[in-house]
């Protein structure tokens, strides 16, 4: 057993669903960092347990994760394509460990105020259909807990109904992408 594998960084093939997405992001990425790729696999696989709560992957979720992904920089159509049909296809079977190494991967990589955004993003992404449904808002609450972020801290995030796009951030990204 290697040093990685005794810390648990390493555990071959005990994540095979969050495996394969890293694998398609890998490829539609290949110049990135493995952190980079791990923390966009960690918020995809956020943005797709909120749309797919409440039993239906909405058409305008469909379209606003797809806008998300194309935010991210030297992600071709593709890539997308690709890193959207691996999601698609490997969330109904992500295993409780794959999700809890997610919440461990995004508090390691992230400050509280990243995550309070992480967390903000959810909401945008629930809020594409209209209103979060219950089982959204009760998703979105939990994850919150996970990574530590506090319910004050997103709640009038969460009661607003859906509406017009969120602004351009600073970098003039309509609703600021993924956030970095």
């Amino acid at each position: 057993m290697g040093l990685l594998a005794w810390l648990g960084l390493k555990q071959g093939g005990s994540f095979p669903n969050l495996d394969a997405l890293l694998k398609e992001l890998r490829t539609a990425l290949p110049d990135d960092e493995a952190v980079v790729l791990r923390y966009i696999a960690t918020v995809i696989v956020l943005l797709g347990k909120v749309a797919c709560v409440d039993g239906r992957f909405s058409d305008k979720e469909d379209e606003l994760l797809r806008e998300l992904l194309t935010h991210v920089d030297g992600l071709a159509p593709s890539g997308v394509d690709a890193v959207f049909n691996a999601l698609q296809g490997k969330l109904p079977a992500l295993q409780e460990g794959e999700v809890d190494r997610c919440y461990r991967e995004l508090k390691a990589l992230c400050n509280a105020s990243e995550r309070v955004e992480v967390v903000r993003l959810l909401i945008r992404l629930a809020a594409a259909d209209g209103a979060p449904t219950p089982a959204e808002r009760a998703e979105i609450e939990s994850i919150a807990e996970e990574l530590g972020v506090s319910l004050a801290d997103i709640e009038p995030d969460l009661s607003v109904q859906a509406g017009p796009p969120a602004p351009p951030d600073d970098r003039g990204e309509p609703g600021g992408g993924i956030p970095a």
